[in-house]
């Protein structure tokens, strides 16, 4: 005679709080976590009261106190600028190239770079400078 076992009963584990506490932390370090391209090295931009917003980041060209000069994430040789942006704005005609130089680079230097962008084809180049808040009372 053959009896027959009563097998024991599986619970189902209910993982549905796991999935709303996994999407719930992908969220937040989606939202607290910004992702941007790094310098090639450290520039502290002057301060300025302009209106002016520079948030579309084409190409932005960095010039650090010593005159070094970087386009984008990557150095570029001294007297190399003019031919690299040329070559950028042949490829995108409408790129806006953006200018962020160090508060203590030396002016004529970075009038010349200027000259050089201008050069190479760019109409109209954005200055990036950090806000400075009013002073109220002058």
């Amino acid at each position: 005679m053959k009896l027959d076992r009563e097998r024991p009963k599986r619970e189902l584990i209910n993982i549905t709080p796991l999935i709303d506490v996994v999407f719930i932390l992908l969220v937040f370090f989606m939202l607290a976590g910004s992702i941007e391209p790094e310098d090639a090295f450290p520039v502290s931009p002057a301060a300025s009261v302009s209106d002016i917003r520079g948030d579309i980041q084409d190409v932005v060209i960095l010039v650090d106190e010593d005159g070094r000069v970087a386009l984008g994430d990557r150095a570029i040789p001294t007297g190399g600028l003019e031919a690299a942006v040329r070559k950028i704005l042949t490829n995108q005609p409408d790129a806006l190239i953006q200018v962020k130089p160090d508060a203590d680079a030396d002016a004529v230097a970075l009038i010349d770079i200027m000259e050089d962008v201008r050069s190479a084809g760019a109409e109209y180049i954005v200055l990036l400078t950090v806000g400075q808040p009013e002073v109220s009372g002058v």
